[in-house]
This record gives C-alpha cells, sequence and structure tokens, in this order.
C-alpha cells in the first residue's frame, strides 16, 4: 500500500513538472569558453538529469571494481570453509566408524581447508587414541593446551589418556585443571570427585560438592548423603590416628545429617563401647535402628547390655520397638531369648525372619533351638545340614562389583565405587542339596540375591520352601 502511494505521487510530480515545463517553455542561453547554447528550460533540466544518472553509473561501477579483491576472497573463502566442513564431517563418520585410515586422510584435508588447526588436532589425537598410537594422541592433546580456546578440550583429551593407563596421579592433575577453567562442568566434576576419592582427599571433595550444587550434578538427597559419607571417612581416619574426640564429633554430624548410613553407626557404636561407655553405644545403636538395622549393630547393642539374660531380653525388646518389622529386629530378639531360654518368643521371631527370606544364620539358630529345647540332635544336624546350603549370611559388601570388605569403607578396593559398601548378602547361583532330587531329573537351580530365593519346581509342579519341604499350592515356576 505505501508502494503503491509513493508511485502515485511521483507520477503526479513529474506530470506536474512536465506540464508546468510546457506551458512556460522558457530560454536559456550558457556561453563558455567560446561556445553558445542555446535552449529551453525543459531541455537543460532533462540534461542535468541525465548527467547526474551517469555520474552514478560511473560511480558504481569504480566501486565495484574497487571491491573486486575482497569480494572474491569472500567468495573463495566460501568454498573452502565448505570443503573444509565437510571434510571434517567425513572425518568424524570415518573415526565414528572405526576406519583409522581415512580419518587420518580427512584430517589432512581440514587441515588444508580450515585456518584454525584446534579441529584438526582433535580429529588427530581422537584417530591416533584409537588407533592405539597414545602418545601421538598426547602430543595432540598438549598442543592444544596453548591456546585458551582449546585447553579445556586439551586437558579432557590428557584426563581420558591418564585414566586409561591407570595414572591416577597425572589424571588428578588434569581434572583439577580442567575445572579451573570449567567450574561447573558436569562429566568434569564427578571424575574428579572420584579420583579425590582414590586419594583420600576428603576436604577437597566436600568442597567440590558445593561446586556440583551449583552445576545440579547431583540431587540434594544425594549430595546430603555424599557429605554424610565424606564425614564418616573423616571420622575413621581420625580413628586411625587415635583422635577419638574428633571421630565421635564427626559421627554424629554424619549421622544427624543421613541417619540410614549403617558404617557411621556401626564406627559410632563400636567407638563408644570400645570406651567404655556402653549407655551411649546403645543410643546410638536405636538412632541408627529406625532407619537401617543390621546384625553387626545388634551384636554391638547386645555387647553392650549387663545384667541377667531376661533383663537383656526387655532391652532387646526396647531396640526392636524402634523399628518391630525388620528382619534384623525378629532375628537380634531371637538371639536373646534363645539366652535366656524363651524358647517361644525365639521361635516365633525366627518363624517370622525365615518367613522373609530364609538365610544360613536362621537355620544354625533353629539347630541351637532343637538341641536346648527338645535335645533333638538328629533334627538339629539336618537344619546345620540346610544352614550349609541356604542363603549366606550379609556381611560388608559392595553393592556395585560384589566384593566382599572386613569393614565399612566409604570407597570400595575392588572398583573404587563410592558409598557402595552395605551390609548385604551376597549375589550366587548354587545347587540346592537340601532338598534330594528324583533319580531322573536335576536338582533346583537357586538364583540369589539379596538373600532372595527364586528356585525351579520338581516336574510335581512343588516348588522347594526356605525349610526345605515341597509347597504345593506355590505352583510351578521356570527352572533357571
Amino acid at each position: 500500500m505505501i508502494r503503491l502511494l509513493t508511485f502515485i505521487l511521483a507520477t503526479a510530480a513529474l506530470v506536474f513538472c512536465t506540464v508546468w515545463f510546457a506551458n512556460n517553455p522558457g530560454n536559456m542561453t550558457i556561453v563558455w569558453l567560446g561556445y553558445r547554447f542555446d535552449g529551453s528550460i525543459g531541455m537543460v533540466a532533462l540534461g542535468l538529469l541525465a548527467l547526474t544518472a551517469i555520474l552514478v553509473l560511473v560511480w558504481r561501477g569504480w566501486t565495484m571494481i574497487a571491491n573486486s579483491p575482497g569480494w572474491i576472497g569472500r567468495l573463495l573463502g566460501s568454498r573452502r570453509r565448505k570443503k573444509g566442513q565437510q571434510a571434517l564431517t567425513m572425518g568424524l563418520l570415518e573415526l565414528a566408524s572405526g576406519d583409522v585410515r581415512q580419518a587420518l586422510k580427512h584430517t589432512r584435508a581440514v587441515d588444508r581447508y580450515l585456518e584454525d588447526d584446534t579441529l584438526t588436532r582433535l580429529l588427530t589425537a581422537q584417530a591416533a587414541e584409537l588407533d592405539g598410537d597414545n602418545d601421538a594422541a598426547k602430543r595432540q592433546f598438549e598442543a592444544m593446551l596453548e591456546k585458551p580456546d582449546s585447553a579445556f578440550f586439551g586437558l579432557r583429551g590428557l584426563l581420558q589418556l591418564a585414566l586409561k593407563s591407570d595414572d591416577r596421579t597425572a589424571a588428578l592433575d588434569y581434572a583439577e585443571r580442567a575445572h579451573r577453567l570449567r567450574p561447573r562442568n558436569p562429566a568434569v566434576i564427578v571424575t574428579l570427585f572420584d579420583l579425590l576419592l582414590t586419594s583420600k582427599r576428603w576436604d577437597r571433595a566436600l568442597g567440590l560438592l558445593v561446586d556440583a550444587q551449583k552445576a545440579s550434578v547431583f540431587g540434594e538427597e544425594e549430595l546430603t548423603h555424599r557429605r554424610a559419607l565424606l564425614i564418616t571417612a573423616k571420622a575413621e581416619d581420625a580413628i586411625a590416628s587415635g583422635d577419638n574426640a574428633e571421630a565421635i564429633k564427626l559421627l554424629r554430624k554424619a549421622l544427624n545429617a543421613a541417619g540410614d548410613i549403617t558404617g557411621a553407626a556401626v564406627l559410632l557404636a563400636g567407638l563408644y563401647r570400645d570406651l567404655k561407655q556402653d549407655g551411649k553405644a546403645r543410643d546410638a545403636v536405636m538412632q541408627s535402628w529406625r532407619d537401617a538395622p543390621s546384625a553387626a549393630l545388634g551384636a554391638i547393642y547386645r555387647e553392650t547390655l549387663t545384667g541377667d539374660p531376661l533383663a537383656k531380653v526387655k532391652a532387646v525388646e526396647k531396640l526392636v520397638a524402634t523399628n518391630p518389622d525388620h528382619v534384623e529386629s525378629q532375628i537380634v530378639l531371637a538371639e536373646a531369648a534363645l539366652e535366656a531360654d524363651l524358647w517361644g518368643v525365639a521361635r516365633s521371631n525366627l518363624e517370622k525372619a525365615m518367613a522373609t527370606k530364609a538365610e544360613a544364620r536362621h537355620y544354625r539358630l533353629l539347630a541351637d533351638l532343637e538341641l536346648r529345647e527338645n535335645q533333638d540332635g538328629a533334627k538339629a544336624r539336618d537344619l546345620l545340614i540346610k544352614a550349609s546350603h541356604a542363603n549366606p549370611d550379609p556381611d560388608w559388601r559392595c553393592g556395585a562389583c560384589g566384593a566382599e570388605t572386613d569393614r565399612w569403607v566409604v570407597s570400595c578396593p575392588s572398583c573404587h565405587s563410592f558409598g557402595s559398601i552395605e551390609w548385604r548378602a551376597p549375589l550366587r547361583v548354587h545347587q540346592d542339596q537340601a532338598a534330594k532330587p528324583k533319580a531322573s531329573h536335576k536338582a533346583p537351580i537357586a538364583l540369589e540375591q539379596d538373600g532372595t530365593v527364586i528356585e525351579n519346581s520338581d516336574d510335581d509342579g512343588a516348588t522347594n520352601g526356605p525349610d526345605g519341604t515341597n509347597d504345593q499350592s506355590k505352583g510351578s515356576q521356570p527352572a533357571i
């Protein structure tokens, strides 16, 4: 609409000027350098307009000629960048497919067409690393450290090479330098945190959790749990150095932050027990029993009890009341009742525990109960045989790799997983000898994990229950 209005106004102005000059022709005489020109005013105006148009065309032509080298250069540069980007793309594709030779060929094309050598060095380093030439890859990554824009990526590459060669000292140095360049990079934070744990630099790891929180690497619950584990690790070092007061202070701080850390509770209760502060040891056990009962805590609690067996049972009942439905509560009460010759209490709690998961310790306690209550040596012997084939007892074990340790530690000694040591049963597959198979059939196989047994059925549809008897009501289970 605006363009149409502008065209109409311009046309009207031109018609007006033409009509005006036609009605007022006039004459003009110009004498210059001995020459004389006579003409109308309209012809003079038309001549001036034509001269202006010629001058504009000449100026535009001169400008194009003067700027032609830069324009041609930009055109050629655009073509070079396009070829370089195409070579880079093909190089990455060849690298992903595992063809190192073709990837290096495209790398040379990238170097020829693109002025920045950062991409060339990165592609060359990755190709060399894939080809197994770690020294060549290291040289390329080190060359990337010379430029601020590529220094972080060079450090990341060197960090990965150091981890691959298990040089954790160098890896820690590279990770610290990379973290200083980009303090909120999630991958660097996680790697640096693991390296700090391996080096047992607990204070530095605690400080790193502040950056992890800012970068939202871990959730709030995970941050609290990791912080409590690190404080517990510091307490463990304090115990080793003989600073029991500092250890108690740190362990209480850890349990107040996260009450479900069994390792901290065991350390604190055991420390109080060794210091002959039995009341505080029992208080520490009761504080953690609500969230994370374990046989280790139950053993420490019973060791600190005094008085006759009946008084000890009442004290254990007080502990069990904080978490009555947990299997460890049933076991610790059964043990105390067995020592006090309370056969009914012991048997009922053992049956409750075995209904959840039958373990070797349950059968051993039942055997002791049969021997002491009924003097039935034959039945006790059968129960001990079942114990040898039942789910193994829980102990300190890594949840990541399954390695067993003699005590709680913050990182697994085998796989270095952080906070993975728990009081748990191992995972294993065993041949169940408690139930005698038929002559023409294989013995049932049981898969155990965390004390839970999944067993295959006999051909008659009966499955073996935790006590070794056949349960017809459960139906058949698929063989494993």
